[in-house]
């Protein structure tokens, strides 16, 4: 089971698609931190080849010096000056330059230069030799493109601005100064256009298949990097066994029992990293179907939201007007599920106690009517009190509850019995029963039933996205153990399902945290009101629409920019109390770019990221940069205003 999944895993990475500017060939987007690093390989690469060139440039330039003497004796002294007293010795000193360290940050302009200026030496002896000596200096320029654009290892970028000023060069010489027959000139336009055009693509695709080959070894040695590490952990693990067998070479039946465990521990964690590494490729498909359809549906939320204002109590637009919104909130809890189980919502944590948000959901709506319809099934309930606190979502705990109660109740037929029940339980170093987790405090949640319990086979696949032994359509999604599991994982613990023919049994681990809870009351809708200055930075227009109505129905002054860039512009120019900044922006800079941006033209610049899919290493660095809060969309009008009310007190 780990080797197919290795395999899989393999693919993955592997089939990633390497992203480059189309002109200069420069990593971008998420991949631009790979440019450095290439330059850097690119120029320790590029040395060997550098300094021999520059001695072929030597020998080469110098060589046709012959030329020079057999074609214009009368004025070789001239090119031999530019010869061997210009170009030589630059071509020479660069050679020597090349073994100091400071060569390897200047390496590309100074060889551009040494290209350039062997360039302009043969236009000088195309000027200076009389016709038709000058006609036979024509074919050093196309010598001198064929060094500049495979020889000299200079990137495209470079290598196509050298070539084509010294064909602009030479045309100028030729057309304004040297009166050069017309059929001479066409043929031999034709041959530099043609070369520069061949060395261009040369030079394109050999600079596009060295990125590639970095591109492939850079995630080779991470592939290395991560066999290592295991392998290095495991050859720990089978070190200190060894230890205990010399030891302990008495109670070689115990150790052979203790080894037994062992395996059966790797094999857990086999286990998990499979279903870790299958749920995380599956949950990439999710992400991306749920991340646009959030931003489609923040209209459909927000602007019923708007419309109920304004409109009066005795309208009768108003009530299908609500039911938009309604339909529009269930959607938005179905798009909730998808990121879930794509793990790519940074959702906000509180320290919470989990008993609270069990007795919360007991006195749901949603519980009470589940239990309408299982009306024979009895409910235990056994928390322990005194229970520490942890950090965590509200919200996404409690729909762990209703998916884990809900398959509960499905499970029983006709009458039984639910147990729900919270523990604490602290873990120790070097335990092998139990869950695998680090040595600490942890909240145990348990919700157990008396039911006809699962097969080992669907036991391997409950927790894998869409699923489901019910009936699609009729009995949710295929989504909700997937959203319990991503949940938990999410949260830093785990869960460990046993069933048998007697019931099944989820405990989930969580844990503990010694942070002190704060207690938050919401303000009346008349306190959101306010008249500080905003600046919404979004791509999409309906959510900068739907931000500024709302901020605007609230009092506030609003400016809105529909990127990253423009909201710099605008921050040149003008000073604002709050910027409302979306983390997810395309193209161009993203929500951490920009802040960081605005930061350094107003540090400790007040601001609120939004977003429906982030990465949650962005969000975390983007707060730790200086932004005040994080808020989730879609977003309701109290919602956000609660949160600039926040910000700006």
């Amino acid at each position: 089971m780990m080797k197919k999944a290795g395999k899989s895993e393999t693919t993955v990475k592997t089939t990633e698609k390497m992203q480059l500017h189309p002109v200069t060939l420069a990593f971008r987007g998420p991949q631009s931190h790979l440019e450095k690093p290439f330059l850097d390989d690119y120029v320790v690469g590029s040395l060997p080849i550098v300094r021999f060139a520059c001695l072929l440039a030597f020998f080469l330039y110098a060589l046709f010096g012959i030329l020079d003497a057999y074609l214009v004796p009368e004025q070789k002294h001239i090119f031999w000056i530019f010869r061997y007293v210009i170009f030589c010795p630059l071509a020479v000193g660069t050679f020597i330059f090349s073994f100091f360290p400071l060569f390897k940050k200047a390496m590309q302009p100074l060889v551009a230069i040494m290209g350039f200026m062997a360039g302009i030496g043969i236009i000088m002896m195309i000027l200076l030799a009389p016709p038709p000596a000058s006609f036979s200096y024509y074919a050093g320029l196309i010598l001198a493109f064929m060094m500049i654009y495979t020889v000299v290892k200079l990137r495209f970028i470079w290598a196509c601005t050298t070539c084509w000023l010294l064909t602009f060069l030479y045309e100028y010489t030729t057309i304004g100064i040297v009166e050069t027959p017309i059929p001479i000139l066409i043929s031999n336009n034709f041959f530099f256009i043609s070369a520069n055009l061949i060395g261009m693509l040369s030079c394109y695709t050999i600079e596009r298949y060295t990125r590639r080959d970095f591109f492939m070894k850079t995630l080779l040695h991470k592939e290395q990097s991560n066999v290592r590490n295991a392998k290095d952990k495991l050859e720990e693990r089978v070190q200190e066994r060894t230890e205990q067998l010399t030891k302990a070479n008495d109670r070689i039946t115990l150790e052979m029992q203790e080894r037994l465990e062992a395996e059966e521990k790797n094999r857990l964690i086999q286990a998990r990293l499979s279903r870790h590494q299958k749920m995380e490729s599956l949950g990439l498909m999710a992400g991306g179907v749920a991340h646009d359809l959030n931003n489609i549906l923040s209209g459909i939320i927000s602007y019923p939201e708007l419309l109920l204002l304004d409109l009066p109590q005795d309208s009768k637009l108003r009530k299908p007007i609500q039911e938009i919104h309604k339909s529009g909130l269930r959607a938005a809890a179905v798009v909730a599920d998808l990121l879930t189980v794509a793990r790519g919502v940074a959702s906000p944590h509180e320290i919470l106690c989990i008993n609270d948000i069990i007795k919360a959901y007991l006195s749901s709506p949603e519980y009470k009517k589940q239990k309408l319809f299982y009306p024979e099934i009895s409910l235990q309930i056994d928390l322990t009190t005194d229970l520490a606190n942890c950090k965590c979502s509200a919200v996404h705990i409690q729909k762990i509850l209703m998916n884990l109660v809900n398959n509960a109740f499905e499970a029983i037929d006709l009458a039984g019995t639910i147990s729900i029940s919270t523990t604490s339980h602290e873990f120790t170093d070097g335990q092998t029963e139990g869950p695998l987790l680090e040595a600490g405090n942890y909240i145990v949640l348990r919700v157990s039933d008396n039911g006809s319990g699962m097969s080992a086979d669907t036991l391997q696949h409950i927790f894998e996205p869409f699923y489901t032994k019910k009936v699609m359509g009729r009995s949710g999604t295929g989504l909700g153990l997937a959203v319990v599991w991503n949940t938990v994982q999410e949260h830093g613990g785990i869960i460990d399902v046993s069933s048998n023919n007697q019931g099944t049994t989820f405990s989930l681990y969580f844990p503990v945290t010694t942070v002190e809870r704060q207690h938050s009351t919401k303000g009346a809708k008349e306190e959101l009101q306010g008249t500080a200055s905003i600046l919404v930075v979004d791509d999409e227009p309906i959510q900068r629409d739907i931000s500024h109505k709302i901020l605007t129905k609230l009092g506030y002054t609003v400016h809105t920019a529909d990127s990253g860039e423009s909201a710099v512009d605008y921050l040149k120019d003008h000073s604002v109390d709050l910027v409302l900044l979306d983390m997810l922006m395309d193209p161009g800079m993203n929500g951490y770019q920009t802040y960081k941006a605005i930061n350094l033209l107003f540090p400790g610049q007040k601001a609120i990221i939004a977003s429906g899919f982030s990465e949650s290493n962005d969000v975390k660095a983007t707060l730790e940069l200086g932004a005040n809060l994080f808020i989730k969309k879609p977003y309701s009008i109290a919602h956000l205003g609660q949160a600039v009310k926040q910000v700006l007190a």
